[in-house]
């Protein structure tokens, strides 16, 4: 009797055991859409402290769980994509597969940055050196022989040459990189930072983020202003129109209220959100 009454035990121990040890692996959605720049997957798993997961058979990753719930950031593209992930333990395994649909790009990304690192060589040298360049380039293109008032501003034409070049490595820090894929930092300095998101050789999305505290600084304040300006107008936008959208919006801002507000200018979509410490703007195509 003792005997049956023992292996009955150990039989419902087992089960009980294996029930407790069983993989359990849920999303809250089949298919997600990206926000600014990226697609948040949620789901729930039990009995595990990490999932692996990866995008249209890439490299897989792995993330944290956090009391039995997990978060994946899946970068926004303009192309569908699928989602695998896997939740393993003890020789159990369930997978779960979800989409995330595709965004529309802000531009192809050489072009961008062709345009950009173009006006911030060209925001360094003074107006006077500005129209030294467009006089000579026109010169040269309404006529092909040989025109005395072209070789009279030559010797200037040379010297704002000359310093295009010098400019053209100074404001490296504040150039975009020609070659890039994913999300990464491209600018990081005291005044603020700028992150871009490309996939497939396409700009998706922008994010600048400021700290409140260089508002207050004149040339830090002055050098944001700038690069979101020329980001701006290098992605089709009216620089000027919408710094003066932009001032409006974040003005009386309430530094105590984290709030976020929409600009929306030549198709560019521009989400501000604040914080006590720093203000975002993502950049979308809208």
């Amino acid at each position: 009797m003792h005997k049956k009454l023992g292996i009955i035990l150990t039989a419902g121990l087992s089960l009980l055991l294996t029930g407790c040890s069983k993989v359990s692996l849920s999303t809250t959605a089949k298919t997600y859409s990206p926000d600014e720049m990226v697609a948040v997957v949620k789901g729930h798993t039990a009995n595990q402290n990490t999932v692996t997961y990866q995008i249209d058979n890439g490299t897989k990753h792995s993330v944290k769980v956090h009391d039995k719930t997990f978060v994946i950031q899946v970068p926004a593209s303009d192309q569908q994509q699928k989602v695998k992930i896997t939740a393993a333990h003890g020789g159990q395994q369930q997978q779960q597969t979800v989409m995330v649909n595709a965004a529309k790009k802000l531009g192809n990304y050489q072009q961008i940055v062709q345009k950009y690192n173009q006006m911030v060589v060209m925001s360094k040298l003074s107006p006077q050196e500005v129209q030294t360049l467009k006089t000579a380039s026109a010169l040269k293109k309404a006529s092909s022989s040989p025109n005395l008032q072209l070789m009279q501003q030559m010797g200037q034409v040379q010297q704002v040459e000359q310093k295009v070049q010098q400019l053209q490595s100074t404001t490296k820090s504040e150039q975009l990189p020609a070659q890039l894929s994913g999300i990464h930092n491209v600018v990081d300095n005291s005044a603020y930072t700028l992150r871009l998101n490309v996939q497939n050789g396409n700009l998706m999305g922008a994010t600048m983020m400021i700290p409140v505290k260089s508002f207050k600084d004149k040339a830090q304040a002055q050098q944001f202003g700038t690069a979101f300006a020329l980001f701006s107008q290098a992605l089709g936008a009216n620089g000027k129109q919408l710094m003066h959208e932009f001032e409006s919006k974040t003005k009386n801002q309430d530094k105590t209220q984290t709030t976020s507000k929409t600009i929306i200018n030549h198709r560019i979509k521009y989400s501000i959100g604040f914080s006590t410490t720093e203000l975002y703007v993502y950049i979308t195509k809208a």
